[in-house]
């Protein structure tokens, strides 16, 4: 849909460019913005209320007449949030990757006033257009298995270094890694993640991840292996990120989708 396009303030020395980031993602996705400005009922911490601060910067995009808006309310309410953390903090640069995640987390957590369950509730916008909800389960050839871990992802995070290196690999041995994002995503999720046989046969296995449903919006988070990557990287990393993810490339080997 058509949404107001606005501007947010990053005025010298505000650094507030790591949130004004997540902020427009936040908005520019039509299947959370309309619902999330929907809700009003949740446990309001008061000055520190980041629901509150994101539903105020929401009817700023909607209803002001500047061009530009002023994340102050948000970003204060961040830094409170975080002070014992020293995260967040105000005129401090921070990750725009885990703000995303933060914003999401932290209003799902306003809402149900619980942390991230398998059970998602009806009424957790966050929970319902964002969550991953998987079965973690080691699957030995030998036939042991362990027991089933259920958990939720709101973000699904990636190496970059992985990221890179297996989309390479895609592209020498298919010729193009078009059209197979979901792929590289999938194998480099895996890269590292080894556990022993649950029998202890001496096998080295990878973790089967089971996806049982199909959220509105996958959100994937890469993490660089260095806080200041190198411009190659950066560009090889680019040509690495495809414009389509399909949940049943993502799903083969590593992941399985269940439909219901």
């Amino acid at each position: 849909s058509v949404v107001a396009n606005k501007g947010l303030l990053n005025k010298p020395g505000d650094n507030n460019c790591f949130l004004n980031s997540a902020i427009q993602v936040l908005w520019h996705l039509d299947v959370f913005r309309k619902n999330f400005r929907q809700l009003n009922g949740h446990s309001c911490m008061g000055a520190s209320c980041i629901f509150c601060a994101l539903k105020d910067i929401f009817q700023q995009f909607q209803y002001s007449k500047d061009e530009a808006l002023p994340p102050t309310l948000l970003r204060s309410a961040l830094a409170e949030t975080f002070q014992q953390q020293s995260r967040f903090q105000l005129g401090l640069m921070d990750d725009a990757a885990e703000c995303f995640s933060i914003l999401i987390y932290k209003c799902h957590f306003f809402i149900v006033i619980t942390d991230l369950t398998y059970a998602p509730l009806p009424h957790c916008i966050p929970h319902q257009k964002f969550g991953l909800s998987l079965v973690e389960q080691c699957v030995c050839q030998c036939g042991a298995t362990s027991e089933p871990l259920t958990f939720i992802e709101m973000v699904h995070y990636v190496s970059a270094s992985a990221l890179r290196e297996e989309d390479v690999a895609m592209r020498i041995r298919y010729g193009t890694s078009d059209q197979k994002f979901g792929r590289v995503v999938r194998v480099a999720s895996s890269w590292g993640d080894m556990r022993s046989c649950p029998s202890d046969c001496g096998a080295q296995i990878e973790m089967r991840k089971v996806l049982m449903n199909c959220p509105d919006v996958v959100s994937i988070g890469i993490v660089w292996d260095s806080a200041e990557p190198q411009v190659k990287d950066i560009i090889s990393l680019v040509h690495a990120l495809g414009t389509t993810l399909k949940l049943t490339d993502v799903s083969s080997i590593s992941y399985l989708v269940v439909k219901s």
